[in-house]
């Protein structure tokens, strides 16, 4: 607060995790948008955390981030947009930068970014232009994530002679010893030293690595003389049904099927599809809310098909189970870049409350992570022996049905409303 207020127009905080940043940040603007009248800006990585951390956001005592601006100050508050009106003409709005679009034409004196290190790294590029030419002023506040933008910034903010301030776990006090000692006990060293101690290290977070050791480049073809078994993970909202197939005689995962916006009907016809294509393999299912009647209609068809459950426990042992599979090379996953994207986006995040949790980013999905770890859920350890048909004839048979499937799912005909 003093650095801005002697005028210094660049600030970069790296903070510890829970030490008080958008609580001193969302401060600073208010005293600012007082002092001078204009537009503020509160950045946030999407509009969604925005409205969390700062409009909805308490801090440790229960005190509204809002209500540091007196009720007698505000003009009108604008909960769609998040905006506030002050009596003296300022205007401080909550931005996601997800859909930095919104503000092209404005002209903000003041910006915070907070979380900058969770941003696209050219949302800086966007309003620093507009800054420099009318002498506002920026403060990014974030938390390390690896060796990216935020990374930089800081190294541009110590050799340009702005205001930079690092402060771990240590130097606030923010938490007790007894906390901080249990916290380390949780966590993976790395993600507790970017966390709390504000190290910037490579890939710490990041829940799956030696991603890329694991790829392959073949194609993967259904085989009937093979062993199959898929993962299926239902759609939600605006999420995909993803059906993974898993062949337990080479430990290979085939290219997921990944589809939205199709009827339920639609969807069963499709799985079961699957099913006949990958040799009546065994099919682990994703039951869940929507997904319980889906699976109680398709268990009368599929004959081996088993329900899976998510609840906080049950997702993150699959989770864990995917990351060991995949840590210790017992897998090999296609060269599909929407599922090798979503599962090196999988990270440890740390909750509000300090919890401890496995996702990805707000924004991004997770549909074929979820259907890969139903497809290698409860696995053999070792590969499975080749099945071998007696004769042609079954063959023949296979590929016939297969194909008249197909033929039946694409045309709609009597299979799919029945």
């Amino acid at each position: 607060m003093k650095a801005i207020d002697n005028g210094v127009k660049r600030l970069v905080l790296v903070w510890a995790r829970r030490s008080g940043k958008d609580k001193t940040a969302w401060n600073i603007v208010i005293k600012k948008a007082f002092e001078r009248v204009g537009t503020y800006y509160y950045f946030a990585p999407t509009f969604a955390q925005g409205k969390r951390i700062i409009w909805d956001g308490r801090d440790k005592d229960g005190f509204k981030f809002i209500d540091h601006i007196p009720e007698s100050l505000i003009v009108k508050k604008n909960e769609t947009e998040l905006k506030i009106e002050l009596k003296n003409g300022s205007i401080i709005q909550i931005i996601g930068t997800d859909n930095i679009d919104s503000i092209v034409g404005t002209n903000p004196i003041g910006c915070v970014f907070t979380e900058y290190s969770l941003m696209k790294s050219n949302v800086w590029d966007f309003i620093r232009p507009i800054l420099a030419e009318n002498g506002g002023w920026a403060l990014f506040v974030y938390t390390p994530r690896g060796m990216n933008h935020g990374f930089k910034i800081l190294q541009q903010a110590k050799e340009s002679g702005w205001f930079w301030q690092i402060l771990t776990v240590n130097d606030t006090n923010a938490i007790s010893q007894e906390e901080i000692e249990n916290e380390r006990k949780q966590m993976p060293k790395d993600l507790f030293e970017q966390e709390y101690l504000c190290k910037f290290i490579e890939g710490a977070g990041q829940f799956i690595k030696n991603l890329d050791l694991i790829v392959y480049n073949e194609p993967f073809v259904p085989d009937l003389n093979r062993r199959y078994q898929l993962g299926v993970d239902l759609a939600k909202y605006n999420d995909y049904t993803v059906i993974t197939p898993f062949d337990l005689t080479t430990f290979r995962v085939g290219t997921p099927d990944r589809f939205n916006q199709i009827d339920y009907n639609l969807q069963k016809s499709r799985i079961e599809l699957s099913w006949h294509k990958f040799a009546k393999g065994k099919v682990i299912m994703d039951s869940t809310g929507v997904g319980e009647p889906v699976y109680d209609d398709l268990k009368l068809k599929i004959k081996n098909i088993y329900p899976y459950h998510f609840t906080e426990q049950s997702r993150r042992d699959l989770l864990v189970n995917l990351q060991l599979l995949i840590e210790q090379g017992k897998i090999k996953i296609p060269n599909d870049q929407i599922l090798i994207d979503e599962l090196k986006s999988l990270r440890y995040e740390i909750s509000d409350r300090g919890k401890v949790r496995i996702a990805v980013p707000e924004g991004l999905h997770d549909d074929c992570i979820m259907s890969l770890a139903l497809a290698v859920w409860d696995i053999p350890e070792r590969m499975v022996t080749v099945k071998r048909y007696q004769d042609e004839e079954d063959l023949k048979k296979f590929d016939y049905y297969s194909k008249q499937k197909e033929k039946q799912y694409f045309t709609g005909s009597r299979y799919l409303r029945r």
